[in-house]
């Protein structure tokens, strides 16, 4: 067997360990991969323009980026098989939705409703990883209050991670509305994302730039 025809058996285990494994039997996607052939669907959902699936984000709220075709592509020897700028689709998206994970922000669908509360151990909020790509697309990749950028420090590794800081905190609205991810979501470095939230407040972008500056200047 080819390494084509091993991929494809890979692309199909993935439906069904998802399916046993988690509960998600995700039928278009088997639809998919049945009717182009492994290889073909994945570099078709990795096409630069193309939006990462609901799907990949049913897969970070169960902690399983592990079965998803971004993190098979990535792994040898299937990585031979796609292009560098494929492979960079594939790392950027599961930096932004690691990311999602490790942030306190934003689910939905069109209109991007937040603030649903659901049941886990505590009430959180759904995310919006849609509204994440929006706020990012507009604001940039480099943390708005310091500037740091992952993919610049780190290189290919970390390249699209970032932390999506929400200008009114989610626990507070307590209801479903509408967010706007331009003005309403911000992109913040883990660093400055801990500050904003250090010591049960939520401080305001301007606060920690205040803070930052301040602590430059007093270096100088």
């Amino acid at each position: 067997m080819d390494l084509e025809a091993q991929f494809n058996q890979e692309m199909l285990g993935i439906y069904h360990n998802a399916g046993r494994q988690i509960g998600y039997w995700a039928k278009r996607y088997l639809q998919k991969v049945r009717q182009s052939g492994g290889l073909q669907a994945a570099k078709d959902w990795l096409k630069p323009k193309s939006q990462s699936t609901s799907g990949l984000q049913r897969l970070a709220e169960n902690n399983r980026l592990d079965l998803s075709v971004e993190a098979l592509v990535l792994r040898e020897p299937w990585s031979t098989l796609f292009t560098r700028e494929e492979l960079q689709v594939a790392q950027q998206r599961i930096n932004l939705v690691s990311s999602y994970r490790l942030s306190e922000e934003v689910s939905g669908e069109t209109h991007l409703l937040e603030g649903a509360t659901c049941q886990v151990m505590i009430n959180s909020y759904e995310r919006n990883l849609e509204a994440r790509r929006r706020c990012v697309e507009h604001h940039g990749l480099s943390c708005c209050i310091c500037n740091f950028n992952f993919g610049e420090k780190y290189g290919a590794v970390a390249e699209g991670y970032i932390h999506v800081h929400h200008l009114k905190a989610l626990s507070e609205i307590r209801q479903e509305y509408e967010v706007d991810p331009i003005a309403d979501l911000r992109p913040v470095c883990a660093n400055c994302h801990a500050v904003i939230h250090l010591s049960g407040k939520t401080r305001t972008i301007e606060e920690v730039k205040s803070i930052l500056q301040n602590k430059l200047g007093n270096q100088n």
